[in-house]
């Protein structure tokens, strides 16, 4: 229903991406050649094999490339930009998306973990949140992990900001829904900022889930990966990888497939990287059965849950006019909350509207007024990730304390909302379908709730191949080298010992700075 084209006519939704008046768009990465993107019959050869052309590919790719040295990408997904991106969210979820958008942790509450399929990974559809892993993050890798590097990040955290043109958020375009997260938090006394994007000033910036119709979002297939290309790697879309070639113990290649190529297409090299995500890569090493003599491999799954709490106001919001995800209140993060004014597409916000039938049309075609908060949690619960036939089974148990951490910060985001002038608010909660003014929030902590209650999603998986000084405990070792096979490398998310507390894309490219910068050193 939300995605019919009349009812978005009846919302006012206006989808589509402009540069706000009087800002240029920062001097793009030269785009990639579509035509080069293809594998050559049979594989290739190179010096350093990268699987997975994400965030943390793309940041190791430009770093081992520019060392001089021969570097080939391979990625599942195919290549798209603004030309391909469809209008339609439903459609895109299909064209962008590992799963076709669903994919899922299987528990009590199930969670979606939507991630990306395509050249550019994750960072083609995520918001644009550019933020760094707090200090008390970093100390604890340090301290408790052994990961000695980690506290002297700042570095590689400033220039990636630098080369993806990090900048706040700017409050005269940020929006309306903005404001209100603003105004609200303001009023009850929670600090909070704009949030920092890699992304020039905007208007009608909501579209980012589906692809930045302008590509003025720097994702890896308009930043990094075209300037690692410009320093000699190649890219190639379409490469399914199914194992590690090894020989004497020691990763050689990769081995995969690619359509209309009959016979296993190999790409043979000196080192091997591994970026698939902390899903995708845990996935192939299990299929494989390497790297997990510590049994530790695909366990450690934390995903960030999150949900949406929606509001009502009397005054249009028109929150696609402004950006996706614009505002941050970071009051609680000691609790490890982070809440963010954030405004999905249409289709995606319409499953989040209490009611059914009329009462649930009606609310849908009143977006205009329609403000959002999501909660994110940087929690202690933690998944597995385990093959399933062809496909992927991820499991992941809710803890009592994450669920009581939540429900407060859905009962903040409340609050927030209504100082912020709204007529209700939506808490994502079984049996609460809506709270008006002057009810108690209170009662959403004071409850008796359990996990399952809750309807929840994930946005930033990590933790499935961690990192760590005991091999006893971790999958790769301080350098980002496997313990247990050597010239294996992994440098996303996966090998996080500890969930963040930020959105991700920055601290994963930092890891992976850190990680090739090693590699580049021992090949060079």
């Amino acid at each position: 229903y939300a995605s019919d084209a009349r009812v978005r006519a009846a919302s006012g939704w206006e989808p589509g991406c402009e540069l706000a008046s009087g800002s240029a768009a920062r001097e793009a990465a030269p785009a990639l050649d579509r035509e080069s993107l293809a594998a050559p019959e049979g594989g290739e050869r190179c010096d350093v094999a990268i699987v997975g052309s994400g965030a943390g590919g793309a940041a190791a790719a430009r770093v081992l490339a520019e060392a001089g040295l021969d570097v080939v990408v391979v990625e599942q997904g195919d290549y798209v930009d603004a030309a391909d991106y469809p209008d339609e969210p439903i459609a895109a979820l299909t064209q962008l998306y590992r799963d076709g958008g669903l994919t899922v942790c299987e528990g009590r509450p199930s969670i979606p973990v939507p991630v990306g399929r395509c050249v550019g990974g994750t960072t083609v559809i995520n918001s644009g949140t550019c933020l760094r892993a707090p200090d008390d993050v970093l100390w604890r890798w340090r301290e408790e992990h052994g990961v000695s590097w980690a506290t002297g990040l700042d570095g590689r955290f400033e220039a990636v900001e630098e080369a993806l043109g990090v900048t706040p958020v700017d409050p005269a375009t940020a929006g309306r829904n903005a404001e209100l997260c603003r105004r609200g938090a303001d009023a009850v006394g929670a600090s909070n900022r704009p949030i920092t994007r890699n992304a020039p000033p905007l208007r009608r910036c909501a579209s980012c889930a589906t692809g930045c119709p302008l590509d003025a979002k720097r994702a890896m297939h308009v930043s990094e990966l075209p300037r690692a290309v410009a320093a000699g790697a190649r890219v190639r879309a379409g490469v399914r990888v199914r194992r590690v070639l090894l020989e004497g113990g020691r990763a050689v290649g990769v081995e995969g497939s690619v359509e209309g190529q009959r016979r296993p297409w190999e790409l043979h090299a000196r080192a091997v990287v591994l970026a698939a995500g902390a899903l995708g890569t845990p996935e192939l090493l299990l299929r494989q059965g390497i790297a997990n003599r510590s049994g530790t491999l695909g366990r450690g799954l934390r995903v960030h849950p999150a949900c949406w709490v929606g509001a009502r106001y009397d005054e249009e919001v028109r929150g696609w006019e402004g950006v996706m995800q614009s505002w941050l209140v970071d009051e609680w993060i000691d609790r490890g909350l982070f809440l963010e004014a954030t405004f999905t597409p249409l289709a995606f916000a319409a499953p989040s509207l209490p009611g059914a039938g009329p009462e649930l049309t009606a609310r849908i075609e009143e977006l205009d007024r329609l403000g959002v908060i999501g909660v994110h949690l940087s929690e202690r619960s933690e998944g597995r990730v385990r093959p399933r036939g062809s496909t992927l089974r991820m499991s992941y148990e809710l803890g009592r304390d994450d669920a009581a951490a939540l429900r407060f910060g859905i009962a903040r985001a409340a609050e927030i909302h209504f100082a912020a002038g709204a007529r209700e608010v939506y808490p994502p909660l079984a049996r609460v379908p809506r709270l008006h003014p002057g009810e108690q929030v209170g009662a959403i902590e004071r409850g008796r709730w359990s996990a399952a209650d809750l309807r929840l999603e994930g946005f930033h998986p990590m933790g499935t191949a961690r990192i760590g000084s005991d091999p006893r405990r971790s999958v790769v070792a301080p350098d980002g080298e496997c313990h247990d096979v050597a010239g294996l490398y992994v440098a996303d998310a996966s090998l996080f010992p500890t969930s963040v507390k930020a959105n991700p894309m920055l601290t994963i490219m930092a890891c992976a700075q850190q990680v090739a910068t090693g590699i580049a050193e021992r090949l060079a």
